[in-house]
């Protein structure tokens, strides 16, 4: 996963309100990526303006970013 990557959670992950998911159907852009002792924080700008602290293990990657060319 890097910087530039199109995300959305995985099914069973993401924010529950009154028990149900609804963040289902949000798309992401990992915007940053945080190396802390434990492993990674990815930062996603979500499509519902949230910005959210995350787990590489709760997201799919839906389209990668390009590579820039020079």
């Amino acid at each position: 996963m890097k910087i530039g990557d199109l995300v959305m959670y995985k099914n069973l992950h993401g924010h529950v309100v009154g028990g149900k998911f609804i963040s289902k159907g949000w798309t992401g852009l990992v915007v940053d990526i945080e190396r802390n002792k434990k492993g990674k924080n990815i930062i996603v700008m979500w499509s519902s303006g949230m910005r959210g602290i995350e787990s590489s293990a709760s997201l799919n990657i839906i389209s990668e970013a390009q590579a820039e060319k020079s």
